[in-house]
């Protein structure tokens, strides 16, 4: 829609020596080319890069990432321009085709970015508000408190080799955290915070402890909902606030939902 309305109203690319059925239909046509290209973009990005969209972007690759897809944009429109007139000059028909329009698009796109990223902060604050509102409602006890609710003794976490690898209260366990081909686990002792190492994928360990309160929130973390402290939102996730823990856990944009929906239905 975009590419259409600046063709009929700015008519570049010498549009302005149609007539009106022409520009119309000819605008139509790029229209069209324009956004089959920006469709296969998407695409594709989704397919090989949707895990890094999730866990790890920043405003850098939202930038490169929209003038990768104007570049490509560009190119596409250079080629059927050079389709249509044949006997034009390639190397000018690219500089006015593609290096201008990559070049008169960085502002704006940097500007678009930056509001974007700030109308996002301003959401997602507002919905840690609401999560941390759903932490305050649950009142729970503290852990040292809560030994002796209804869950079973002990959780019992079983290696790559089938063997027992840790027995523990489930109330102690704050987190598990995914290291290549082990696990981390992280879980008071002594009112202190320990750690132990098994070889298993989190995938299983996650199967282990799914009769207890573990939230999947991250595709490297297991969180337990009775230690989360506090909610925090930046422009992209929510991170977690846990007791006794420096690190800040990272909560996947499709798990924010999912989230509050646990917190609501352990208030």
């Amino acid at each position: 829609m975009i590419t259409f309305l600046i063709l009929v109203i700015l008519k570049p690319f010498e549009f302005d020596t149609f007539h009106t059925n022409q520009l119309i239909l000819w605008s139509v046509f790029f229209a069209v080319f324009v956004g089959i290209t920006v469709f296969f973009c998407v695409s594709v990005i989704k397919r090989y890069f949707l895990k890094t969209i999730e866990e790890n972007w920043t405003v850098k690759k939202e930038i490169l990432l929209i003038l990768f897809v104007l570049t490509v944009i560009s190119l596409v429109l250079f080629v059927l321009f050079l389709n249509l007139n044949p006997q034009a000059d390639r190397f000018e028909l690219f500089q006015l085709v593609v290096l201008r329009t990559v070049a008169i698009s960085f502002f704006p796109v940097l500007i678009l970015v930056l509001y974007e990223q700030s109308q996002h902060q301003k959401i997602k604050r507002r919905q840690a508000e609401r999560l941390n509102q759903e932490l305050l409602q649950r009142k729970s006890p503290s852990p040292q408190k809560k030994r002796n609710t209804t869950l079973p003794d002990k959780i019992v976490l079983v290696a790559e080799n089938n063997k027992i690898a840790l027995q523990v209260t489930p109330i102690d366990v704050c987190f598990i955290k995914s290291e290549g081909n082990y696990v981390e686990v992280f879980y008071y002792q002594n009112q202190k915070i320990q750690k132990e190492l098994i070889r298993n994928s989190l995938k299983t360990i996650e199967e282990q402890v799914a009769d207890f309160d573990f939230f999947r929130c991250h595709n490297r973390f297991l969180v337990s909902l009775h230690h989360i402290q506090k909610v925090e939102g930046n422009a992209r996730n929510f991170e977690l606030i846990l007791e006794n823990i420096e690190e800040k856990i990272p909560v996947s944009r499709s798990k924010s939902e999912r989230l509050l929906q646990l917190l609501q239905l352990n208030s």
